[in-house]
């Protein structure tokens, strides 16, 4: 019953501190996912709004030429570009 106490006080005083750190980076972590789902949201509804009213003929064009696919290439690339910037300011955050 004696090494109880102590070995709780270890583990309290040693994963602890861990147990912060990740509690907070996660929480950092769905912070910044929530600000970046807004902002690329209201950016494809923009650009899917801009889309809608092309003239068909045109639209017909784009769509063969693969405007579509390419857009989505595109806002992936953004998005992940952004995500992958917050999490490493994140991150760097965290280790300081």
């Amino acid at each position: 019953m004696n090494i109880l106490i102590p070995l709780g006080a270890f583990l309290e005083a040693a994963v602890g501190p861990l147990a912060i750190r990740v509690l907070t980076s996660l929480g950092i972590g769905v912070i910044s996912y929530a600000g970046l789902s807004v902002g690329v949201t209201a950016a494809l509804t923009y650009l899917q709004t801009q889309y809608a009213g092309i003239p068909s003929a045109a639209a017909s064009l784009a769509n063969l030429a693969g405007l579509g696919q390419c857009l989505g290439i595109i806002s992936a690339a953004i998005t992940f570009r952004v995500a992958f910037q917050v999490q490493r300011k994140t991150l760097g955050l965290l280790n300081k």
